[in-house]
């Protein structure tokens, strides 16, 4: 990542949280994500807005090696999975400029399930530390290696990310089985993922009659069904319109007024082919 790039990640940190946002989900994987910029931006903000460290939610990511470019991984490649491991968590404290994390990520399956629990295992006394607050999983699409990890984890997943479609289903299995084990389902390429289900003409009605946009309705359905979904977004007017988004939900006010509404969004999913009403 240059040195622009890193200018550019902080500005929009800055922005997202001037706008109101207060939690943050990067990884460190220097090829795709500049943490040094997201340390620089929510510090900033936080300096103008008199805002304390625990007032700033701060999500990361453990990468696996072949995830990386060998020039900017954070850990040698000749290096033991637990030293990797090690190597990446002081890298993100370092670059987001905080002395511990608030929910650490295996960013997807290793190839071996031992190399798997020499990940987690590491993982794990991190939280012993007091370096990480929580653990848990993205890219992890079949129920039963879901299952397998919370099955065999000391320290349980508290967190499921994946991205929310129509070929893996939307994640029935998944998502009924994180509702069970209290275990946060997060949705990535959430919109992009979905473009004609909120996108429908029956979705943007119910959106224009509610003051909402199409994707501020299709992300007020994702909680309503029980998912956090994550925006990224360079754009300030989208920024605010979420905040508008949240803060109308945080004042109390039900976005649907019944299951009638939400099946709405339901039959749109379903329509494109992805999804039925029962299934939401």
């Amino acid at each position: 990542m240059t040195e622009e790039s890193k200018l550019v990640t902080a500005d929009l940190v800055h922005k997202a949280i001037q706008s109101g946002f207060r939690h943050i989900d990067t990884a460190c994987q220097p090829r795709h994500y500049n943490e040094a910029g997201v340390g620089d931006g929510w510090t900033k903000a936080a300096r103008e807005l008199n805002l304390r460290r625990e007032d700033i939610w701060i999500q990361t990511k453990y990468t696996a090696i072949n995830a990386h470019d060998p020039i900017s991984r954070p850990y040698p490649g000749d290096a033991m999975h637990e030293d990797r491991v090690r190597a990446s968590l002081q890298h993100s404290l370092e670059m987001l400029q905080t002395n511990y994390i608030d929910s650490l990520l295996m960013h997807a399956p290793e190839a071996e399930w031992d190399d798997h629990w020499k990940v987690w295992r590491t993982m794990e006394s991190a939280v012993d530390e007091g370096k990480v607050h929580q653990l848990g999983i993205s890219n992890f699409y079949k129920l039963e290696d879901l299952r397998r990890v919370y099955e065999h984890a000391r320290i349980k997943p508290r967190v499921l990310q994946n991205s929310f479609h129509g070929k893996s289903g939307h994640d029935v299995g998944i998502r009924a089985f994180c509702k069970e084990h209290d275990i946060e389902y997060q949705s990535f390429f959430t919109l992009s993922s979905n473009l004609e289900a909120f996108r429908h003409l029956d979705a943007v009605e119910l959106a224009h009659a509610k003051g909402l946009t199409p994707e501020e309705l299709f992300f007020a359905f994702c909680m309503a069904i029980g998912i956090s979904p994550l925006v990224g977004t360079t754009n300030g007017v989208y920024m605010e319109d979420d905040m508008h988004l949240m803060n109308r939900i945080r004042s109390g006010e039900q976005m649907f007024a019944d299951t009638k509404e939400l099946a709405i969004i339901g039959n749109a999913l379903g329509s494109a082919g992805w999804m039925t009403v029962d299934e939401f």
